[in-house]
């Protein structure tokens, strides 16, 4: 057996090697022929860079810098796409993949399309450390997911983590809204890389997060900001702003009161919201519609001018009174102790809601966005000429609505036009006599 450590030391303690005239070691001992060996031996997997020699039809010949020159088989240039072969010429430096250390022939096989994907490995592992999203295109589907084309490598977007597929759906719908994403191109997030397994798994879902945790981020209180309405409910209206959804509060939607957020928004508008406030660790985005809007506050003593009459219609009914619409859209509240004079003890004895009312305006306080009303300083004269005002106006609207009715029977055109201009019967006149004198 040979000792190693006699070996180590006796090469140590050599006091010379010998050298040929080109400088190169010609030290024929054990650890020159090992470091020789090491030298000459790249492991599999390894990345070396090299300088192109030839391009044969079925291989490259690529210097990488060992005794032993490496062979690009014909099969790994078939993988490469032609902006890659374009660049293979004489001169040209490149990096490579061993494949093969020594095949039966001794020739050392690397590969460029490995090579290729490494520098995507190293990419995508970059991208699980730093959190940045990427785009990416589904080429497939299965059961389990999406595929997705990541530079040369595949990856898997697991159906959990698809925000692409709505919620709920199932069976023969699923699989149709699966086949639809072949071809479009995602928004996503690296989560997993492992190279040895060849796996690598991205996430929509986690791409929104992230996006939104951005956006989140960049948004502050008092933005104005241009959003979409991407949904509707009794409490407010859902608006996209950029990637992230914010909600306006049906009292933020207008200045008047609103029951219903479709009053006033349908999905699909475009709106102008003003930002008041964010939650970033809660992810809530507080919006308003009614700050971009003309504050009736600033002009109500000039449209409601205290001490006039005015009719409005009953927004609410409560124990206390009830609350009024003026025509600016405004409200006001009528004091239970201010409809006495009916001689009823509750408000909803006397008005429901939709009800249309003469009130007095008694006092505005703009700073406190306040209107007082009342109905018992309205004067019972006043009070019956706004109801036989009110009885013409409907009569008038009835039989607007009777000569429409007619028409319709008659399939005549119902219009409600002036008489004709003096101009146009002269001018029939003419035309009348024209004819007889002819």
């Amino acid at each position: 057996m040979v000792d190693m450590a006699e070996t180590s030391a006796d090469v140590e303690t050599r006091s010379s090697a010998e050298v040929n005239d080109n400088g190169r070691n010609t030290d024929t001992s054990f650890a020159g022929l090992l470091d020789e060996y090491d030298y000459q031996s790249p492991q599999r997997g390894q990345i070396l860079e090299g300088e192109v020699l030839k391009v044969h039809e079925d291989a490259v010949l690529v210097d990488v810098g060992l005794k032993r020159d490496a062979f690009v088989p014909r099969k790994d240039l078939d993988r490469l796409d032609d902006s890659t072969l374009e660049q293979l010429e004489p001169g040209a430096e490149i990096m490579v993949y061993v494949l093969r250390p020594q095949n039966r022939g001794g020739d050392l096989i690397v590969s460029i399309n490995k090579a290729l994907e490494y520098e995507d490995w190293i990419r995508a592992g970059a991208l699980v450390k730093s959190g940045e999203v990427v785009e990416a295109d589904v080429t497939d589907t299965n059961k389990g997911g999406a595929l997705i084309q990541f530079g040369r490598l595949r990856g898997f977007v697991p159906q959990s983590h698809l925000t692409s597929i709505p919620r709920g759906v199932s069976g023969e719908e699923r699989r149709e809204a699966m086949e639809r994403l072949v071809g479009q191109t995602l928004i996503l997030k690296v989560i997993e890389v492992e190279q040895r397994r060849d796996r690598l798994v991205l996430s929509e879902r986690a791409a929104q997060r992230e996006a939104r945790s951005t956006r989140l981020a960049e948004l502050e209180a008092g933005q104005v900001l241009t959003g979409q309405v991407v949904g509707l409910k009794p409490y407010g209206a859902f608006v996209d702003v950029g990637g992230v959804d914010g909600l306006v509060h049906v009292s933020e939607l207008a200045w008047r009161r609103v029951e219903h957020p479709r009053e006033v928004l349908s999905v699909g508008d475009e709106v102008e919201v003003q930002v008041k406030s964010v939650d970033v660790e809660r992810e809530r985005i507080s919006l308003s519609r009614k700050a971009m809007l003309p504050n009736p506050w600033d002009m109500v003593e000039l449209d409601h001018p205290i001490g006039t009459l005015a009719t409005g219609t009953v927004s609410n009914v409560v124990d206390f009174g009830a609350f009024v619409a003026l025509p600016s859209g405004l409200e006001g509240l009528v004091h239970v102790s201010r409809m006495s004079s009916t001689g009823v003890s509750e408000p909803g004895d006397l008005v429901r809601r939709g009800d249309e009312v003469l009130v007095r305006i008694l006092d505005i306080n703009p700073a406190r966005e306040r209107i007082t009303l009342s109905m018992d300083a309205v004067s019972s004269e006043e009070h019956a000429e706004w109801m036989e005002a009110r009885a013409e106006a409907e009569e008038e609207g009835e039989e607007g609505e009777e000569a429409q009715h007619l028409a319709a029977d008659t399939g005549e055109e119902a219009t409600l036009s002036p008489p004709e201009p003096e101009w146009e019967t002269e001018l029939l006149d003419r035309e009348e006599t024209d004819v007889e004198e002819g």
